[in-house]
């Protein structure tokens, strides 16, 4: 249930009055929020986002590193973590307060990265940048291809924070495989695939949602029909 709080809806609705979804692309996600809102209550609904995957996964390992699940084995705790975070993912993306509509996922992931190996996190950080700064593809799409970068760094990356029970949970080759953060990732970056694909349609065909933080912000290929713009159409006709 953590996941699915759509705040982007509720926030954005509470200090404009504009429900987000009838804007731009319609997505109720950071992404969105920045464009339609602006950067003050759009960097609050992305950081409120990426505060959900935190919250979710420190709560998940925090609770079932206990002795009451942890004295015969570390099944409940791998279980937990390796489902925890995706099905926070998947209730971000098809919340029930909106109807089974929801944002892209990328805040949750970002949050649940920072939490188990802020490595990872940077390294996710640092090709999404290059991928959509430097050669300029589109965020979706990019942000697909950020896990395929990211997966294999997540069971090779050492870095093993003191919070968390994450990172030595399953370790093998003598130390140099993190099976669980890898798992983890995996199944995160799984979880974000369907609601994504279309981002790839959408890159090779010049309508896909771009981002360029050098360039002065979010901007969108002229062809591509925004919500608000096919509402007025569909009123018009």
């Amino acid at each position: 249930m953590l996941g699915s709080i759509p705040w982007s809806v509720w926030l954005g609705t509470l200090f404009t009055g504009k429900d987000i979804r009838e804007y731009n692309i319609g997505n109720p996600g950071g992404f969105n929020a920045m464009i339609t809102y602006g950067p003050l209550l759009g960097y609050t609904i992305t950081f409120a986002d990426i505060g959900k995957g935190t919250l979710a996964i420190a709560l998940i390992d925090q609770i079932f590193s206990l002795d009451y699940f942890m004295n015969d084995s570390i099944y409940w705790h791998i279980v937990a973590v390796l489902l925890g975070p995706a099905c926070c993912i998947l209730g971000h993306n098809y919340t029930p307060w909106l109807k089974f509509q929801g944002g892209r996922g990328f805040g949750v992931i970002m949050g649940t990265l920072l939490y188990i190996n802020p490595l990872i996190y940077w390294t996710y950080m640092l090709s999404t940048a290059l991928l959509t700064q430097g050669l300029k593809l589109p965020s979706r799409f990019a942000n697909i291809l950020t896990g395929v970068l990211v997966i294999p760094a997540a069971f090779l990356l050492p870095l093993a924070p003191p919070w968390t029970f994450v990172h030595g949970s399953i370790v093998l080759a003598g130390g140099f495989v993190f099976l669980t953060q890898g798992l983890l990732t995996l199944c995160m970056w799984l979880a974000i695939l369907q609601r994504n694909w279309s981002g790839v349609v959408h890159a090779f065909s010049g309508k896909e949602w771009s981002f360029s933080a050098l360039g002065g912000g979010q901007k969108i290929s002229d062809d591509f029909e925004t919500k608000k713009e096919a509402i007025e159409a569909k009123e018009k006709s």
